[in-house]
């Protein structure tokens, strides 16, 4: 699938050798499913994701998250030095703000889980950081810094959310597996949001007859996934206002 993915943008030799490959990854990934949930005792048990918090934080909402949060890796450095016309130290220290906003918001995450049910941490953080994802490659240089900075604190937020409520509500027996799963689909989303990021630049390229990589691909790229994690915000609208007190302490009042 992700070898499909990536051959989306450079359909050269056709489209149905991309085909074959997206329809083949997700056949195999079929089967895996099927034979996993039929054998009695399988590698892996499939049965954490009838866990609410973890099927969200994990597989649906928090895999397609992550997706946009690769992607949004990737595409920064490439927009400083390709958009922007940057050297790659200069790039380097903007990307350094991004970081630092990741570092800066780890000594205030546990009190705010603590004080807010996880269900308006997530939908809010995700809304709030991918809305200005979405207009950085609009925004004067001057203030890049201070986007970036933001943006580190809220992605920041949105990962140890995911990451605490994926657990939450994980029976002991189940924990080996969930675990083993949340880790591969973390993997996964890792390749699978540089593909996506990469697709959206080339089919914009593309489909603009340009010679090369414009600012405006890169708009176009951002305000799509921008778009992704707004609307994957809705799907944590689907969480109890209980979800994750066993590990937030936070008991909502009734």
């Amino acid at each position: 699938m992700l070898y499909g993915l990536e051959r989306i943008a450079h359909p050269e030799d056709g489209a149905m050798p991309t085909v074959a490959l997206l329809a083949a990854g997700t056949l195999v990934g079929w089967l895996a499913v099927r034979h996993l949930a039929r054998t009695k005792n399988p590698l892996l048990d499939l049965s954490a994701f009838k866990v609410q918090t973890f099927a969200i934080s994990t597989l649906s909402a928090g895999t397609i998250f992550r997706v946009a949060i690769n992607a949004t890796s990737f595409l920064l450095p490439l927009l400083f030095q390709v958009g922007f016309g940057l050297r790659p130290v200069d790039a380097g220290m903007l990307i350094l703000a991004y970081f630092l906003g990741n570092l800066g918001m780890k000594t205030v995450t546990t009190p705010t889980l603590r004080r807010f049910v996880f269900r308006s941490v997530r939908r809010d953080r995700i809304a709030v950081d991918h809305g200005l994802r979405s207009d950085i490659a609009a925004d004067p240089q001057a203030l890049v810094v201070a986007l970036m900075l933001i943006a580190g604190l809220t992605r920041s937020m949105q990962v140890t959310a995911l990451n605490t409520l994926a657990f939450a509500g994980v029976a002991s027996s189940q924990r080996s597996s969930a675990a083993t799963l949340s880790s591969m689909l973390q993997q996964e989303a890792m390749p699978f949001g540089v593909a996506v990021a990469a697709a959206l630049l080339n089919l914009s390229q593309i489909a603009r007859s340009g010679p090369a990589l414009d600012l405006v691909d890169f708009r176009l790229a951002f305000l799509v996934i921008g778009a992704i994690g707004l609307a994957v915000s809705l799907r944590f609208l689907a969480l109890p206002p209980a979800a994750g007190t066993e590990v937030s302490g936070h008991f909502p009042r009734n």
